[in-house]
């Protein structure tokens, strides 16, 4: 089933900001610009889908635009691959093959993917998801040492709160050894138990 054959089970109404994109309203709306698409589906859009002036299957700058409701919130009692999630499974930033199709990883495997993901990307560096990432690779040249460390943990630590799949941050700590900061966390997920993660900048 792609995003075009899915049910709509609740809508409301946004209006439309002058010079609003379909990715700035899904992610203000939606939380991701990736899910643009979707309003197109849902409002019927055609290209330019939003300019000046209203035509068909084009919306103008203050008009409302049909966006989705949130979905339900899984129960804490779940399977906890529905909770995780799925994902492409990614080694060393490549795509992994499995049998001729794109391998997955889900429940907790995909959970400890993304957290090693998010610790990974540079906060900003995607352009669409501007408060996804962490800030630890500022540390990247910066003089190692007690200071470093501490930023480094604490860098870690918020970057993961912003997973809503994260609970709480159990223990975040820093080592530096030469020119390389290790940073341990140990995270508790909203299911099951603290999951634990080492990563070196």
């Amino acid at each position: 089933m792609t995003v075009f054959d899915k049910a709509l089970d609740g809508f409301r109404f946004v209006d439309i900001l002058f010079d609003d994109t379909l990715q700035a309203i899904a992610a203000r709306e939606l939380g991701t610009a990736a899910r643009w698409a979707e309003l197109i589906a849902f409002n019927k859009l055609v290209p330019p889908y939003i300019a000046d002036a209203r035509s068909a299957g084009v919306l103008a700058y203050g008009d409302q635009i049909l966006v989705p409701a949130p979905t339900a919130v899984i129960s804490s009692t779940a399977d906890p691959t529905r909770v995780f999630e799925t994902d492409i499974e990614l080694r060393k930033g490549k795509l992994v093959i499995d049998d001729g199709d794109f391998g997955v990883v889900s429940g907790l495997a995909n959970l400890n993917q993304s957290i090693r993901h998010r610790l990974e990307t540079d906060r900003g560096e995607l352009p669409f998801h501007t408060e996804y990432g962490s800030l630890v690779r500022r540390l990247i040249g910066a003089i190692n040492g007690p200071t470093a460390a501490l930023l480094a943990a604490q860098y870690a630590s918020s970057a993961l709160l912003t997973d809503p799949r994260i609970a709480s941050i159990v223990s975040a700590q820093a080592e530096v050894v030469g020119d390389v900061i290790n940073v341990r966390i140990e995270c508790q997920p909203v299911a099951g138990k603290p999951v634990e993660l080492t990563i070196a900048v």
